[in-house]
């Protein structure tokens, strides 16, 4: 799933299935260590290995089974694909298709600021990966730019389902990276399909204004944010944002969960009739283009420390409550 750039690893796991060929380390996450990997039948391949200190921790193992459970059930263009894998044991295992193209975390790094056309073709190819998942009845939980993979042509892959749920669960606990997640979750609510799209919000505001809403120093300082924070208007951090486009991502972050779209397809119907030049035929950055890195994207706090907040609207009632909710005045 990651760019092979992490630092190499000349040993190779003793758990490795025998029939892939580690390569090198990609990286390490909290449930797994992830290597490029060969296999003979699906070529390179990012296989993840759960960590030996996490094997004994009951719930960075459930996490890890749940991972692979729930990413070999799915086949879409834009969710990471599953290849094989075991979930549970000793041996257990996932290999995944390997995206040559890194996060769109470390793109958004390097690059800053985005073309408008190819900010928001990601955020549509995000929103298709998760609107899929949605329809096989899963929540992510844990949508952000760390956790979607870029393809070497660059298009977007959602990937990352440990943190994932059926939908109907019965599940109170808070997870999820507090600079995208909703309102709700922060306030011991369970995880809904309008949770997934707020933190798909957050990440829409981020990928097409090089920033993200909200800023904050701690967990907590993010945490009021998001429950009482002003929500900028994305325009005031791009002023070639369409209005009609910044409309679309303020609706997705409001505070009130019922007044955000009620779907993932109605979020990505609103964005297309909002920009019908913009999703079509946009194409990745070039490599040797300027760079616009910035200097913090966190606001001081780490992913998984702190997030965001965000903004209501007041729709009123009568012909105007009756519109298409993209279209109404904000």
């Amino acid at each position: 799933m990651m760019s092979p750039e992490a630092s190499l690893s000349d040993r190779e796991p003793i758990d490795a299935p025998a029939e892939y060929r580690i390569q090198h380390s990609l990286g390490s996450g909290q449930t797994s260590n992830v290597y490029l990997a060969t296999h003979p039948t699906y070529g390179e391949v990012a296989l993840k290995l759960p960590r030996s200190d996490a094997r004994d921790v009951t719930a960075l193992r459930r996490m890890f089974e749940n991972e692979v459970v729930l990413t070999l059930r799915v086949r879409h263009p834009h969710v990471v694909q599953g290849l094989d894998g075991r979930s549970t044991g000793l041996h257990a295992y996932l290999a995944l298709e390997m995206c040559h193209g890194g996060t769109l975390d470390q793109y958004l790094l390097e690059r800053g600021r985005l073309p408008l056309e190819e900010a928001v073709r990601l955020v549509e190819d995000v929103a298709e990966g998760l609107a899929h998942l949605h329809a096989q009845r899963i929540l992510h939980r844990d949508v952000k730019p760390a956790n979607v993979f870029l393809t070497r042509d660059g298009r977007a892959k959602l990937g990352d389902l440990g943190t994932g749920a059926m939908l109907g669960e019965r599940n109170q606990e808070r997870v999820g990276t507090a600079f995208y997640m909703a309102p709700e979750i922060f306030q011991g609510h369970a995880a809904s399909v309008r949770s997934d799209v707020y933190s798909l919000g957050v990440l829409a505001f981020e990928v097409l204004t090089g920033s993200r809403p909200f800023q904050g120093e701690t967990f907590d300082a993010l945490m009021d944010q998001h429950l009482s924070g002003l929500l900028i208007d994305p325009r005031a951090r791009r002023e070639d944002l369409p209005d009609t486009v910044a409309h679309v991502v303020r609706r997705a972050l409001a505070r009130d969960a019922a007044r955000r779209p009620e779907s993932v397809r109605a979020f990505l119907a609103a964005l297309r009739d909002a920009a019908p030049a913009l999703v079509r035929g946009a194409e990745p950055s070039p490599d040797r283009g300027p760079r616009f890195g910035r200097a913090s994207r966190n606001g001081g706090v780490k992913d998984g420390q702190g997030d965001d907040a965000h903004h209501e609207s007041s729709d009123g009632d009568g012909a105007e409550s009756r519109k298409p909710w993209w279209k109404r005045g904000f």
